[in-house]
Protein backbone atom coordinates (compact mmCIF):
# COMPACT_ATOMS: atom_id res chain seq x y z
CA UNK A 1 0.00 0.00 0.00
CA UNK A 2 1.44 3.48 -0.74
CA UNK A 3 1.17 5.92 1.52
CA UNK A 4 0.84 9.81 0.64
CA UNK A 5 1.68 12.54 2.81
CA UNK A 6 -1.19 14.05 4.63
CA UNK A 7 0.61 17.00 4.23
CA UNK A 8 -0.72 17.09 0.17
CA UNK A 9 -4.15 16.62 1.05
CA UNK A 10 -4.43 19.17 3.44
CA UNK A 11 -2.81 21.79 1.14
CA UNK A 12 -5.27 20.67 -1.88
CA UNK A 13 -7.71 21.34 1.00
CA UNK A 14 -6.86 24.47 1.65
CA UNK A 15 -6.42 25.93 -1.59
CA UNK A 16 -9.91 24.10 -2.32
CA UNK A 17 -11.97 26.24 0.62
CA UNK A 18 -9.50 29.32 -0.35
CA UNK A 19 -11.09 29.11 -3.81
CA UNK A 20 -14.99 28.70 -2.71
CA UNK A 21 -14.22 31.72 -0.29
CA UNK A 22 -12.72 33.70 -2.66
CA UNK A 23 -16.49 33.12 -5.19
CA UNK A 24 -18.39 33.54 -2.50
CA UNK A 25 -17.13 36.58 -1.41
CA UNK A 26 -16.31 38.32 -5.10
CA UNK A 27 -20.33 37.40 -5.97
CA UNK A 28 -21.37 38.94 -2.50
CA UNK A 29 -19.49 42.00 -3.41
CA UNK A 30 -20.74 42.39 -6.84
CA UNK A 31 -24.15 42.14 -5.29
CA UNK A 32 -23.56 44.82 -2.49
CA UNK A 33 -22.63 47.01 -5.14
CA UNK A 34 -25.72 46.73 -7.22
CA UNK A 35 -28.09 50.20 -6.36
CA UNK A 36 -31.70 49.90 -5.95
CA UNK A 37 -33.93 51.46 -8.60
CA UNK A 38 -37.13 53.32 -8.93
CA UNK A 39 -39.25 52.57 -12.03
CA UNK A 40 -42.43 54.97 -12.28
CA UNK A 41 -45.02 54.33 -14.99
CA UNK A 42 -48.06 56.87 -15.78
CA UNK A 43 -50.49 56.88 -18.52
CA UNK A 44 -53.22 59.26 -20.11
CA UNK A 45 -56.15 58.40 -19.80
CA UNK A 46 -55.97 55.81 -16.89
CA UNK A 47 -60.22 55.65 -18.23
CA UNK A 48 -61.85 56.58 -20.93
CA UNK A 49 -64.94 55.47 -22.65
CA UNK A 50 -65.19 54.13 -26.83
CA UNK A 51 -68.02 53.94 -28.95
CA UNK A 52 -69.50 50.85 -30.29
CA UNK A 53 -67.76 51.56 -33.71
CA UNK A 54 -63.98 52.59 -32.76
CA UNK A 55 -63.53 49.70 -29.84
CA UNK A 56 -60.09 51.04 -28.96
CA UNK A 57 -58.87 53.87 -26.79
CA UNK A 58 -55.27 55.53 -27.14
CA UNK A 59 -53.43 55.21 -24.18
CA UNK A 60 -50.25 57.41 -23.72
CA UNK A 61 -47.69 55.22 -21.30
CA UNK A 62 -44.41 57.29 -19.87
CA UNK A 63 -42.29 56.83 -17.06
CA UNK A 64 -38.62 57.03 -15.54
CA UNK A 65 -35.91 55.21 -14.21
CA UNK A 66 -33.95 56.07 -11.75
CA UNK A 67 -31.39 54.73 -8.81
CA UNK A 68 -29.78 57.59 -6.03
CA UNK A 69 -31.91 60.17 -7.83
CA UNK A 70 -29.86 60.16 -11.05
CA UNK A 71 -31.31 58.89 -14.14
CA UNK A 72 -30.60 55.71 -15.67
CA UNK A 73 -30.28 56.41 -19.50
CA UNK A 74 -30.34 53.33 -21.97
CA UNK A 75 -32.13 51.06 -20.29
CA UNK A 76 -34.91 48.42 -21.72
CA UNK A 77 -38.10 49.01 -19.95
CA UNK A 78 -40.76 45.50 -20.84
CA UNK A 79 -43.90 46.99 -20.99
CA UNK A 80 -47.01 44.01 -20.50
CA UNK A 81 -50.91 44.13 -20.18
CA UNK A 82 -51.75 45.87 -23.12
CA UNK A 83 -53.72 43.08 -24.44
CA UNK A 84 -53.62 39.67 -26.26
CA UNK A 85 -50.48 38.86 -24.25
CA UNK A 86 -48.08 41.00 -26.42
CA UNK A 87 -45.29 42.93 -24.87
CA UNK A 88 -42.80 45.27 -26.00
CA UNK A 89 -39.66 47.04 -24.64
CA UNK A 90 -38.51 50.87 -24.73
CA UNK A 91 -35.78 52.11 -23.82
CA UNK A 92 -34.94 55.36 -21.44
CA UNK A 93 -33.62 57.99 -22.91
CA UNK A 94 -30.59 60.34 -21.42
CA UNK A 95 -32.54 61.55 -18.59
CA UNK A 96 -34.15 58.03 -17.72
CA UNK A 97 -37.40 58.70 -18.89
CA UNK A 98 -39.40 56.63 -21.55
CA UNK A 99 -42.76 57.01 -23.72
CA UNK A 100 -44.97 54.91 -25.83
CA UNK A 101 -48.65 54.36 -26.74
CA UNK A 102 -50.72 51.90 -27.19
CA UNK A 103 -54.59 51.26 -27.94
CA UNK A 104 -56.60 49.30 -25.23
CA UNK A 105 -59.75 47.68 -25.70
CA UNK A 106 -63.07 47.78 -23.31
CA UNK A 107 -61.74 46.10 -19.91
CA UNK A 108 -59.74 46.60 -17.26
CA UNK A 109 -56.07 46.09 -17.67
CA UNK A 110 -53.06 46.19 -15.82
CA UNK A 111 -50.26 47.48 -17.28
CA UNK A 112 -46.98 46.81 -15.93
CA UNK A 113 -42.98 48.45 -17.02
CA UNK A 114 -40.36 46.47 -15.53
CA UNK A 115 -37.20 46.79 -15.47
CA UNK A 116 -34.49 43.52 -15.26
CA UNK A 117 -31.73 44.95 -13.80
CA UNK A 118 -28.19 45.19 -14.95
CA UNK A 119 -24.69 44.46 -13.44
CA UNK A 120 -24.84 48.36 -11.30
CA UNK A 121 -28.77 48.44 -10.96
CA UNK A 122 -31.16 46.06 -8.95
CA UNK A 123 -34.58 45.26 -11.05
CA UNK A 124 -37.79 47.22 -10.36
CA UNK A 125 -41.02 47.24 -11.72
CA UNK A 126 -44.45 49.59 -11.83
CA UNK A 127 -47.94 49.03 -12.40
CA UNK A 128 -51.08 51.19 -13.44
CA UNK A 129 -54.38 50.48 -14.58
CA UNK A 130 -56.25 51.42 -17.41
CA UNK A 131 -59.90 50.81 -17.51
CA UNK A 132 -61.92 51.62 -20.59
CA UNK A 133 -65.75 51.22 -20.92
CA UNK A 134 -68.58 51.79 -23.89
Amino acid sequence: MIQKPIGTSVTIAGILMLAILATILSTNHALAQAKPTILSLGSSPTSGHVGAHTGTLAVSLFGKLTSDHSPIGGASIIITGTGEGKQFSVTTNQFGSYSTSTHQGLGTHKIEAYFAGDSEHTSSSATRVVTVKF
